[in-house]
């Protein structure tokens, strides 16, 4: 199969605004910053850390967006630039589009340049399946063997990162679980090494249903995870511990009732990939359906809400 990529170079400042609207309109998306960007926000980045330039930006961040062969790319182009065109973005007059067609093997292998192991919380680790022999961790560590492919959730993005963080504090042995738009089944993974075998892992996209089972394999958890194709919580009749959703703010505000109902007494939503400009108004849609508000977490302008049903 081949994928289009489109590529839009720009400041880290739109970084927040152009990936959730790209989100929306694609089937991935990835976000590269340049050397020095990543030099200033890894401690002793030069030490852990051995890239080639000559794979990252020179300057700023590059937006890597992929839409597969059926779509019109003409019309999606436009659109895009329309977005830009009427969006408050910094030096937009400086942002570059580019386009090309790739193979999916490449996509397999630009993943394998870009993602490497690294600690996302106290306990959990992400390590890419192509680096497993040579890491070395801690006995305490919980490691997650990750093969991303198309799907989104490599548990770098700070949406994925701060949903680890949560799920370390709150799952426990032997809670049910609902990971919600799985992605790459990262999460559902996560709660697996907390203790559970009681996890069921849903999305609508079907490329992501095939990457998440290939990671449940690769983790050795696919027996313990049931994976479904589903709309959100829509169709859903059991009730969970926890529900897990790092989605995009207007669909967790779509299903924010639906948790509640689905949620046992003291069970948690745990809901991401919310800009910090909507969360105000999820968390007060949250306390309306009947929720308390136990914790959020801030990140590079994203938000992270753990909710208690009461």
């Amino acid at each position: 199969m081949k994928w289009h990529e489109v590529a839009i170079h720009t400041k880290e400042e739109n970084e927040e605004k152009l990936s959730a609207y790209l989100n929306t309109v694609s089937k991935g998306v990835s976000i590269e910053h340049s050397i020095d960007i990543l030099r200033g926000k890894i401690d002793d980045f030069d030490e852990k850390f051995r890239l080639d330039p000559k794979d990252y930006p020179a300057s700023d961040i590059r937006i890597l967006v992929y839409f597969d062969e059926t779509q019109n790319m003409d019309a999606k182009l436009q659109e895009i630039e329309a977005f830009i065109g009427e969006a408050d973005l910094a030096s937009k007059e400086d942002i570059r589009i580019t386009h090309e067609v790739i193979e999916e093997a490449d996509w397999e292998n630009e993943w394998k340049k870009h993602f490497h192991s690294f600690r996302v919380s106290d306990t959990f680790v992400i390590v890419p399946s192509w680096e497993m022999e040579d890491y070395k961790y801690h006995e305490a560590d919980r490691l997650i063997k990750l093969d991303p492919g198309m799907a989104f959730g490599t548990g770098d993005h700070p949406t994925t990162s701060m949903c680890l963080r949560f799920i370390e504090k709150t799952v426990k042995p032997g809670d049910s679980i609902i990971d919600v738009g799985t992605g790459s089944g990262i999460l559902s993974i996560a709660a697996h090494l907390m203790g559970t075998d009681e996890i069921k892992a849903t999305d609508i996209d079907e490329l992501s249903i095939k990457v998440a089972q290939e990671n449940f394999v690769l983790n050795d958890c696919e027996e313990a995870i049931r994976l479904e194709t589903a709309d959100l919580l829509k169709e859903e009749d059991g009730k969970y511990d926890v529900v897990i959703a790092n989605i995009l703010a207007h669909v967790i505000e779509e299903m924010i009732e639906d948790a509640y109902v689905r949620l046992n007494s003291n069970g948690y939503f745990i809901a991401s990939g919310i800009i910090v400009e909507k969360h105000e108004r999820i968390m007060e849609k949250m306390k309306t359906a009947g929720f308390s508000i136990r914790e959020i977490l801030e990140d590079n302008g994203w938000v992270s809400i753990l909710a208690e049903k009461v």
